[in-house]
């Protein structure tokens, strides 16, 4: 079994295209910043997987941050007052602060003072370091899984199988590496498709790419523009 490599990338464009339009048709008020080709892998399996389409936009991962922001504010506020709570508790409570000598506390609230300040350096290392890895490749906002509309199948599931197994055919007759090659410029070639469709009017700057977290460098710089590179990636940019 062979693989008509003309008619597969054209059914994966039309269908990507097709389905990319009707969310972004239904959402005139969002800026949609970022579409991928998401699920399949260049590592050497038993068979070859066709993509899943994910788009988002800026409003979503908005939304999404405020979210996690919120349950972050939520789980600290629950520990804090579980830990009143069970201080309180204590049969001993009381005791162990009568207990105390004044010189005691007052070493004790200096200790607590220079804790608290080793303390926020740290935290504010952290914050810096997580905001920098937040604009990077591997974060929530460039990872597809984590998008809003995400893991929107291509074709039905008799179409999938038909096509993955004609795939996986030849790559066990003429080697997975050359078989993955051409797959993946094919995939590379409908993204370019798709971003000349996709990325107009408000959605001028989308970006449109193939999503492989091992080999991003090589592919972003395959799929993006020099001026999204230079925008999202600078470090790709050349």
């Amino acid at each position: 079994m062979g693989v008509d490599w003309t008619a597969l990338e054209e059914a994966i464009r039309v269908s990507a295209l097709r389905q990319a339009e009707e969310i972004i048709d239904r959402h005139p008020n969002e800026v949609f910043y970022a579409v991928a080709l998401d699920g399949v892998s260049a590592d050497e399996t038993d068979h070859l997987d066709l993509p899943v389409l994910a788009l988002n936009s800026l409003q979503a991962l908005a939304r999404k941050q405020k979210e996690e922001e919120d349950e972050e504010v939520v789980v600290e506020d629950d520990f804090d007052d579980d830990e009143d709570e069970g201080f309180e508790e204590r049969p001993d409570a009381e005791d162990d602060v009568s207990g105390r000598e004044y010189e005691d506390d007052e070493d004790e609230d200096e200790d607590d003072e220079e804790d608290e300040e080793d303390l926020d350096d740290v935290l504010k290392e952290l914050e810096a370091m997580n905001s920098v890895e937040e604009q990077g490749f591997y974060s929530s906002k460039w990872n597809p899984p984590d998008w809003f509309w995400c893991s929107i199948e291509l074709f039905d599931d008799s179409a999938t199988d038909l096509w993955s197994q004609a795939l996986t055919s030849v790559a066990k007759h003429h080697g997975w590496e050359e078989t993955n090659r051409l797959y993946y410029e094919m995939l590379i070639r409908v993204t370019d498709s798709l971003r000349q469709a996709l990325a107009v009017g408000r959605n001028a700057d989308m970006v449109v790419y193939l999503s492989d977290e091992e080999h991003a460098d090589r592919i972003l710089r395959r799929c993006l523009t020099q001026d999204q590179l230079a925008k999202h990636f600078p470090e790709l940019a050349h």
